[in-house]
């Protein structure tokens, strides 16, 4: 798989990205949350998704672990969606770069307890903020079944514009009516916060801080 290019010569290590918002501080940690994504992802959030829940909590580290391979290669950067108030865990999002390193395609899913709060929207907007500002992208392509009204809003809030539909199967054997987004690097940083958000630091992490 080819890395994405990044914006400066500097390494990027992947396995430590973290991103703040407002509400939500976006981690790797996926180890840390194992049990939650395998709680979690469960027959209620995938509807409108491709795959299918994990029947063994092994299924979810697999998924963990391939998620970290991909970091390690610089082609894959996927997220767990935490509360910076007490961490408690929301759900996850990627930024997906196989075979497509320019055009890579964004991913995100929020527990059913969480739905309402427009923690997808957050998410995804400040994962799209840090890939324009780290990254060397042509553009972002965020895909979605037509029937997820409150998914395809949020492409919409970064000024995504549909370009393909297409009927997907999925791993349960059914089918979803895609609609594939592309978000511009110009639209997205329209939408851009002029606010910074510091860095966030475990206690730990705080002690080791120059």
């Amino acid at each position: 798989m080819h890395p994405f290019d990044l914006k400066t010569s500097e390494l990027l290590d992947f396995t430590c990205v973290k991103i703040p918002s407002a509400r939500l501080l976006l981690t790797t940690s996926l180890n840390r949350y194992r049990k939650d994504i395998f709680r979690e992802f469960n027959t209620d959030i995938i509807q409108y998704m491709l795959p299918k829940p994990a029947e063994k909590i092994e299924e979810t580290m697999t998924f963990i672990n391939d998620s970290l391979t991909g970091m390690r290669g610089g082609w894959n950067l996927v997220l767990a969606i935490t509360l910076k108030a007490g961490r408690e865990f929301l759900g996850c999002c990627g930024l997906h770069g196989e075979g497509r390193h320019r055009t890579p395609e964004l991913g995100i899913w929020v527990k059913k307890s969480a739905h309402g709060h427009k923690y997808g929207r957050e998410a995804i907007q400040a994962l799209a903020f840090w890939a324009c500002e780290h990254l060397d992208l042509d553009y972002l392509i965020y895909p979605v079944d037509r029937a997820n009204i409150p998914s395809r809003k949020i492409a919409e809030s970064l000024g995504g514009q549909v370009f393909e539909e297409k009927q997907v199967k999925t791993a349960r054997g059914g089918f979803l009516d895609e609609v594939k987004y592309k978000l511009t690097i110009n639209d997205i940083l329209k939408e851009k916060p002029q606010k910074k958000f510091p860095a966030i630091y475990t206690p730990e992490e705080q002690a080791l801080k120059p």
